[in-house]
């Protein structure tokens, strides 16, 4: 399973969230939350529940953020 940065991002910009807004959620600086949200920097499993609860995710609907690659 790969995690869907592109849909972090997506959901982010829908639900009207700054990318400083997101870095003050997680107490980070806006540089660091944009290197999680594109995919330079790791997202801890305790960094996601804080964003996915400031997004409003609901548990049940987290598999939207990640994605399975099929080999051909």
């Amino acid at each position: 399973m790969n995690f869907d940065y592109k849909r972090l991002k997506a959901e982010r910009i829908a639900n009207g969230f700054t990318v400083e807004e997101m870095a003050n959620c997680l107490d980070i600086s806006k540089g660091a939350y944009s290197k999680k949200e594109n995919g330079k920097s790791s997202i801890s499993v305790d960094e996601f529940v804080l964003i996915a609860n400031k997004l409003k995710i609901k548990k049940d609907m987290l598999d939207i953020f990640f994605t399975i690659e099929v080999a051909c």
